[in-house]
């Protein structure tokens, strides 16, 4: 049996495209979801970079056990909604199909915090629960986008 008039390359790269694409809108609904579920403050507070001692002591790498100590520059600085703001989908040019949606910045470095609490403050989860939400929809989101390609049914 012979297939004529198939162009393969094409219709495969129609086929990553539309995946691509459908899993981005995926994501951008997690984002979306994310930034209404985020936690908003109250708190003002202006901003500017301190010299701040850091100490620890590493549980991996060449200085495990050794304490570790020293000066960075800190951000001080905070705006309500600052957190909400710093959710965004980044794609990696370097490897297509690696989507991630992040919280945070170096200047809302504290993303973390609010999501898994610490010790002296409850999580307040908002990126897990918004992922968590959409996580059964997502291989059937981008199958219907796959079927958009006219080759595939």
């Amino acid at each position: 049996m012979r297939v004529e008039n198939w162009h393969a390359k094409e219709v495969f790269g129609q086929i990553a495209d539309e995946a691509l694409k459908s899993a981005n809108e995926v994501m951008d609904d997690h984002a979306a979801a994310a930034k209404l579920m985020c936690p908003v403050g109250t708190i003002t507070r202006e901003g500017g970079f301190v010299k701040k001692e850091v100490s620890f002591i590493p549980s991996k790498g060449r200085n495990k056990g050794k304490p570790v100590s020293f000066i960075a520059d800190t951000w001080t600085g905070r705006k309500p909604g600052s957190l909400r703001n710093s959710i965004r989908r980044v794609n990696k040019p370097s490897r297509p199909g690696n989507i991630r949606v992040y919280a945070g910045n170096f200047k809302v470095y504290y993303a973390r915090f609010v999501e898994y609490g610490t010790a002296k403050t409850r999580p307040q989860p908002f990126m897990r629960p918004s992922f968590n939400a959409i996580r059964n929809k997502i291989i059937s989101r981008i199958k219907a986008g796959i079927k958009k390609v006219p080759e595939v049914k």
